[in-house]
């Protein structure tokens, strides 16, 4: 328990340095995993941290429990913007102020609500700030996505064992599922924004592995109606069938990003080159992490193994949109910086946690896709997913 207080306390005095450092009075957090970040609590609630007196922790909804789970000492219950309102005048009285939003995800109501209540407030975002923080994943941070790890490992060796003929795309999603919450898998994955919610991943069969039409611009799966063209459909498989499994497992709020490629049955030698090349991609790119590298640098690599086949427009779904990336972030959320594009500049940090997940998509007949989940360290990079790679028939 006191580790897990050091841990926020260390957070919010990080916060609050950088806060001073930048001459922002304070920050305004209501973004659910940016408060569970510096809380430890997800309840509905909103975080005023000044930089120079502890934060304060305003609860809409449960107050009991938010007293229950978060490390903040000064918890109070709210009723809402007047809440707010009031005890941002209590901590700043009628002064001037600059104070921080994170600008990404703040709606337009909200701020000017707090522009016409706070007159005297001038308003920054502070979203480079907080992902400065969260780039970086302490050790408790990176034991617990090894727990999610270990899950998402579970829920793979189970999954292939579990597929039968004639089940559809939506049975076996709900397999997966159901194998997955038994080990402690939460469920929806978490994605920036104001629908900030996800369906698990993507479970695709046969010619909806090339589909692309969902959430971003490579693979998708056809989903299960126009109102969501993501994900799981009602496909069923069929023997010679590629199967795909891109997997968002999330536990006590950590995820992790696991994708395997499988043949129903027997795989021809096409199936059996193209998965061989797709793990080469992937053992190269990890191998050359490391820290001190430009993150561009490792999109480069994987796009270097893959043209080496003559790949050009099937990697990573380039000749139908020629979005250059290979992987991102992952953490409290399953798509956080850095994105590992061809443009990214960022040098790499030990602590940061990547998904890498290099492509192969042949549009209308079917792709291919395996992901890892790494962790940059001291001298390179640890993987920590850990289902096999070897396993291609099932």
């Amino acid at each position: 328990m006191q580790e897990k207080k050091d841990e926020y306390e260390k957070r919010i005095e990080k916060l609050q340095q950088q806060l001073q450092a930048e001459e922002t009075d304070g920050a305004i957090f209501f973004h659910p995993e940016e408060i569970f970040y510096f809380t430890g609590s997800g309840v509905h609630s909103v975080l005023l941290v000044p930089s120079h007196q502890p934060p304060i922790l305003l609860v809409r909804i449960n107050f009991e429990r938010g007293k229950k789970d978060s490390y903040i000492a000064d918890i109070r219950p709210s009723q809402g913007m007047n809440t707010l309102i009031d005890v941002i005048k209590e901590v700043y009285g009628e002064k001037k102020v600059v104070l921080g939003l994170s600008f990404d995800v703040t709606t337009l109501q909200f701020y000017s609500r707090l522009k016409k209540s706070l007159p005297q407030a001038t308003f920054v975002d502070v979203q480079k700030i907080v992902w400065s923080l969260r780039l970086i994943k302490s050790n408790w941070e990176v034991s617990q996505m090894k727990n999610t790890a270990l899950i998402s490992r579970k829920g793979f060796e189970q999954a292939i064992e579990a597929l039968q003929e004639g089940m559809t795309e939506i049975q076996f999603l709900k397999t997966i599922e159901k194998i997955t919450s038994s080990y402690g898998d939460e469920g929806n994955m978490i994605q920036r924004g104001s629908s900030n919610r996800l369906p698990f991943g993507v479970v695709a069969f046969g010619e909806n592995t090339s589909v692309i039409s969902g959430n971003w611009l490579t693979m998708t799966g056809s989903g299960s109606s126009p109102s969501r063209p993501y994900g799981a459909g009602d496909r069923k498989i069929a023997q010679g069938d590629f199967v795909v499994i891109d997997k968002g497992t999330v536990s006590k709020g950590y995820h992790v990003d696991e994708a395997r490629t499988f043949v129903f049955g027997k795989a021809n030698q096409k199936q059996k080159e193209l998965h061989k090349i797709v793990n080469e991609i992937l053992d190269h790119t990890i191998e050359s992490i490391r820290p001190g590298k430009r993150v561009a640098d490792i999109y480069s690599k994987a796009e270097e193994i893959a043209f080496s086949y003559d790949l050009n427009k099937e990697f990573m779904g380039l000749g139908q949109y020629g979005f250059k990336y290979v992987g991102h972030g992952v953490g409290l959320e399953m798509d956080e910086p850095p994105l590992v594009s061809s443009s990214n500049e960022m040098i790499l940090e030990p602590g940061m946690v990547l998904a890498i997940e290099p492509k192969v998509i042949f549009p209308n007949q079917f792709g291919l896709t395996i992901e890892d989940t790494v962790l940059v360290t001291e001298t390179g990079v640890e993987i920590l997913t850990s289902s096999s790679r070897d396993t291609l028939e099932i």
